[in-house]
């Protein structure tokens, strides 16, 4: 989990963001993990959420992660790819054809 998470904040450098909003020298990232995945932090933050949640073997803990990705998948993300949108525009439409938005694309 821990080389999981490294790449994804490896990759991503000085572009990682607290909010939603994008920065003024922010970049549009496409390696490593972004290759595949717009959101590889929050795909690894979910398996690290069920995995805990597993070994706890507490059915609370696997509803609140559920509830967790749930509110990222319906409120967070849509939110962070409008703010995408207008920084990249054209660049970050093209972008989401090619990539899976938490999984991989199977093509």
């Amino acid at each position: 989990m821990l080389p999981s998470l490294y790449w994804v904040v490896s990759s991503i450098g000085s572009n990682i963001s607290e909010t939603i909003l994008t920065k003024t020298k922010h970049v549009l990232v496409t390696h490593g993990p972004y290759r595949w995945l717009r959101h590889p932090l929050y795909t690894v933050s979910t398996v690290a959420l069920i995995s805990l949640a597993l070994l706890a073997a507490n059915w609370f803990m696997i509803v609140m992660a559920v509830l967790a990705i749930m509110g990222v998948s319906l409120a967070v993300i849509p939110r962070e790819e409008a703010q995408l949108i207008l920084k990249f525009g054209d660049q970050y439409r093209e972008y989401r054809t090619r990539t899976g938005k938490l999984l991989p694309r199977l093509k």
